[in-house]
């Protein structure tokens, strides 16, 4: 018996809008996805719980302390952090407001060492889409007196954006890591990588005739259909000439999420966690760019980071800058 047509109701779906182009100065070639391998890799590191208390602690600090914004959005900016981390976040902030000699555990330090804080008009200055490439100069070690965690990040502006960084543990092996706004609060920590691992990404960059070990980042969050997101990571394998997809996520979230207070106003700082620094190697960022795309989703170009739109952000920790290439740029030490 011949088989004929279905019967039934044809479905057109819309394909998801497309993320942006790769920035200029490293333009596509095909991109590799190794997240099944970075996936496993990252269950293999243990669970530091004291780094990860830490992290939170300092993001609620971050906000508190944001230099430019009134009492009133300080303090919603300070609720919507603390609201997105769950009751990690809670606690966190019980033990940074707790009065002394109240029994609780003195919280860790956490401030910026020195870097850059979007502009509160730029960092909503973005319709469908937010990404942000820049190229993380990470030593190895980070040398000096750093005894606990100090991490070189950012955001792309989106408030349910990724951090895609780097964390240094006093002298001891340097991890990139993953951290995802987006997700519950009970999975944030997406993906934790040994720089061992990374020898196919890790290149030499050259900064006012200076040679450093630089990390290329790209970091991206777009609109996919009407009620989706997506964010993504990739890093830039300089063995094979193109960008590798490392972490993908898509959520349910609203313009408005995205453009909430609380996350995203910082670009690449030196995040701290020691009152005093000393005679660290010159780390920083290079090369930072962002491109946006419109409400229809149609992406930009790629722009530079200026000073027009971001302003340096220090808590005089012993940081010294070496260079700023106002604001695309920068490298300290101390």
């Amino acid at each position: 018996m011949g088989g004929g047509a279905s019967q039934g109701t044809s479905r057109t779906t819309t394909p998801p809008k497309s993320g942006p182009q790769a920035p200029p100065d490293r333009p596509h070639n095909t991109i590799q996805d190794v997240r099944a391998n970075f996936s496993t890799i990252t269950a293999k590191q243990p669970i530091n719980e004291a780094f990860r208390t830490a992290f939170t602690q300092s993001k609620i600090v971050l906000a508190h302390t944001h230099p430019t914004i009134d009492i009133a959005t300080r303090d919603q900016t300070v609720k919507s952090m603390i609201d997105r981390l769950g009751s990690e976040g809670a606690q966190a902030f019980q033990l940074l407001t707790d009065e002394p000699g109240g029994g609780a555990v003195p919280p860790v330090p956490g401030g910026v060492g020195y870097g850059l804080y979007y502009s509160p008009n730029f960092k909503v200055a973005f319709g469908s889409g937010t990404s942000l490439a820049f190229d993380i100069v990470c030593p190895t070690p980070p040398g000096g007196n750093v005894g606990t965690w100090l991490y070189l990040t950012a955001t792309n502006r989106s408030a349910m954006g990724v951090e895609a960084f780097i964390a240094y543990d006093g002298q001891s092996e340097t991890h990139f890591r993953v951290f995802d706004w987006a997700r519950s609060a009970t999975d944030h920590w997406q993906t934790d990588i040994p720089l061992s691992a990374l020898a196919d990404y890790l290149t030499q960059a050259s900064a006012h005739g200076s040679a450093c070990q630089v990390l290329p980042v790209w970091n991206s969050t777009w609109q996919i259909n009407e009620t989706s997101y997506r964010n993504q990571v990739l890093l830039y394998n300089s063995k094979r000439g193109g960008w590798d997809l490392v972490y993908e996520y898509d959520y349910p979230a609203t313009d408005l999420d995205q453009k909430s207070a609380g996350v995203g106003f910082w670009a690449p700082i030196v995040e701290t966690f020691q009152p005093l620094y000393n005679n660290t190697s010159p780390m920083g960022a290079l090369a930072i760019q962002l491109i946006t795309a419109d409400s229809a989703g149609n992406w930009g170009a790629w722009a530079l980071l200026a000073a027009s739109n971001s302003a340096v952000q220090t808590d005089n920790l012993g940081f010294h800058l070496v260079f700023l290439d106002p604001n695309y740029g920068f490298t300290v030490t101390s």
